[in-house]
């Protein structure tokens, strides 16, 4: 039965991890687009538009991944 609960808890605190991260991800790709990052592409143009999409996501927008956390939380 010990067994079981730390299992069960390692799992959550994985699923945890990983939902943790996808905040970061969105956040920091929301946060891109509302700041403006990346305008210099032809949003009209498909190519272009995949490229837009490949910046915002390499974007760094915030000093830590704890502010993107944070921010998309709703924390503050």
């Amino acid at each position: 039965m010990k067994a079981l609960s730390i299992l069960t808890t390692a799992a959550l605190f994985r699923a945890v991890v990983w939902l943790g991260a996808a905040v970061v991800r969105l956040e920091n790709y929301h946060y891109a687009n509302f700041v403006g990052l990346c305008t210099q592409f032809n949003i009209k143009h498909p190519l272009e538009r995949i490229e837009r999409e490949a910046c915002l996501t390499r974007t760094e927008t915030r000093t830590n991944w704890a502010w993107h956390l944070i921010y998309g939380l709703k924390i503050l």
